[in-house]
């Protein structure tokens, strides 16, 4: 996997549940490799309480466990949590198994052994899907994703520095005028903005993108372009 892969799931954690110790302690050395936590647990039920104690991005479980079993587990998580990405790992192909984990909304089902290429598939999936349900469409052939501070325009990519991400968000939010006000309270902390930074500052947005997401009100704010 390359770098720039690896960099975003850095910003994302895990939960691996596992009761067998050697795999165990094997996998989660190389998770922690990718994510910015990996939370372990030994069987299904330590598997929900870590669940419900860290909210993880995603979960890796086995399905054959003492106390709980991988299934069982899901059911538990899916009864109030349908976003979770899950991915069940086994040790066997049996056919009521796989038709249960297609039922309990799954990001994949594998088999063991667990090689460099299946989780690299896994990782890919994930983050595919993250992108996907986190991207918001723009005017102009633009689509935006908030977890990149990006806007991409017919395949390129112009990266937004904290201050413009918030800036968007703050008028998809808004869905109407956002007044001058509003984004000195939001932007610049409460802190005094003058008229003359603020224009700078939507000059050199509207010079990073190449084209016209925003319009500006006179004497009254900003709106998104629709």
């Amino acid at each position: 996997m390359n770098t720039k892969y690896m960099h975003k799931l850095s910003s994302y954690t895990l939960l691996f549940v596992e009761n067998e110790e050697g795999i165990r302690n094997n996998l989660s050395e190389i998770l922690s490799l990718y994510f910015k936590k990996v939370y372990i647990a030994i069987d299904g039920e330590d598997g929900y309480e870590k669940y419900e104690q860290y909210q993880p991005d995603l979960i890796i479980t086995d399905i054959k466990m003492p106390q709980l079993s991988g299934i069982e587990l899901i059911k538990k998580i899916r009864q109030y949590d349908q976003d979770t990405d899950i991915v069940i790992i086994s040790a066997y192909t049996e056919l009521d198994d796989i038709l249960t984990s297609v039922e309990l909304n799954l990001l994949k089902y594998i088999v063991k052994p667990i090689t460099q290429t299946k989780l690299e598939d896994i990782f890919m999936q994930f983050l595919k899907k993250k992108e996907k349900s986190s991207m918001i469409s723009l005017a102009n052939d633009c689509t935006y994703f908030p977890a990149k501070n990006s806007i991409v325009h017919r395949g390129k990519e112009y990266l937004l520095t904290n201050k413009e991400n918030n800036f968007i968000q703050l008028l998809l939010e808004k869905q109407a005028i956002v007044t001058y006000n509003e984004i000195e309270e939001k932007l610049w902390d409460g802190k005094p903005m003058s008229l003359n930074a603020l224009r700078l500052f939507i000059k050199n947005f509207r010079k990073k993108i190449p084209v016209e997401l925003i319009q500006n009100i006179q004497n009254e704010g900003y709106l998104l372009k629709s």
